[in-house]
C-alpha cells in the first residue's frame, strides 16, 4: 500500500508507524503540512494518516488547520481510508462533523482502553497526551471512551484516535524532556511518568504493530469493495 503521513511537528514523527510499514513492504510518504505549497492528489494513495501536534484544532492562528480538515474531509468523501492519531483524530472528527474542545483535565498517561471492538481496537495500553477532547461524529460508530469524550470511533474505512500507538518510549521521553514544567503546571510527575514510559516500551513495538496489521486490512477490504465488478 501506499500511504500518505500528513506530520505537524518533527518531535511527532511516524514512529512505530514507519516501522512497521517498513516490515510489511507499504510505502509511506511524508508531508510536512506547515510547509506544503500543495495538497497531494488523495487518489496517489491507499490510506491517509494524520499524525499529532502541540497546537489545538481550536486555534485559528494556524492558518494550514483549515486547509487539511478540508483536505480529511474530501478524502473520506472519496472512501479513502483516514486513520487520525491524538491530534489527527481531532481533526478527523471535526472534518466529519464532530467538536473539539479543552478537556477538563490534560491527560498525559499511558492506560488501557475499554474497547468496545476489540478485534479492531486492542485495549493497549496506550499511550495518551492531550489538552482537548472530541466528540463522536454524526453516524460514526464509538470503538471507544464515551460519545462526548472518544477515545477511538471509526466512520466507513476512517478510525480516529485519541490516543498515541506510533509513539515509543524514545519519542514519549522527547514530549517529556521538552515539557517538564507544563508538566508540572498539569500535575503530572514527570519522573513517574518516565518510569511508567519504561515499562510499557518493551511491548509498544508489538501492540502498534498488532493495531496497524488490523486497520490496514480495513483499509484493503475497503480498497476491494472500490473495485469495478467484472462481468
Amino acid at each position: 500500500m501506499r500511504i500518505l503521513v500528513l506530520e505537524h511537528e518533527a518531535d511527532a514523527p511516524a514512529g512505530l508507524l514507519g516501522a512497521w510499514a517498513n516490515a510489511r513492504g507499504h510505502e509511506l510518504e511524508v508531508v510536512g503540512v506547515r510547509d506544503l505549497d500543495a495538497w497531494p492528489a488523495p487518489d496517489e494513495f491507499d490510506a491517509v494518516v494524520s499524525l499529532g501536534s502541540e497546537v489545538s484544532v481550536l486555534d485559528a492562528s494556524n492558518g494550514w488547520i483549515g486547509p487539511e480538515l478540508d483536505f480529511l474531509a474530501a478524502a473520506h468523501a472519496r472512501s479513502l481510508p483516514v486513520l487520525g492519531i491524538c491530534f489527527g483524530g481531532q481533526m478527523l472528527s471535526k472534518a466529519l462533523g464532530g467538536e473539539v474542545s479543552r478537556a477538563p483535565r490534560t491527560e498525559v498517561t499511558w492506560r488501557q482502553i475499554d474497547s468496545s471492538a476489540p478485534d479492531l481496537i486492542p485495549a493497549g495500553p496506550w499511550a495518551f497526551w492531550h489538552e482537548d477532547r472530541f466528540t463522536l461524529p454524526p453516524g460514526a460508530r464509538l470503538l471507544a471512551g464515551r460519545a462526548g469524550e472518544v477515545d477511538a470511533f471509526s466512520s466507513g474505512a476512517s478510525v480516529g484516535l485519541q490516543f498515541h500507538p506510533e509513539a515509543d518510549g524514545a519519542i514519549v521521553h522527547g514530549w517529556v524532556d521538552g515539557a517538564r514544567d507544563k508538566l508540572t503546571s498539569y500535575g503530572v510527575d514527570d519522573l513517574a511518568f518516565e518510569r511508567e514510559i519504561d515499562r510499557q516500551d518493551p511491548d509498544a513495538r508489538e501492540r502498534a504493530f498488532d493495531l496497524f496489521d488490523r486497520l490496514a486490512a480495513r483499509w484493503s477490504a475497503a480498497s476491494l469493495a472500490e473495485q469495478p465488478t467484472l462481468g
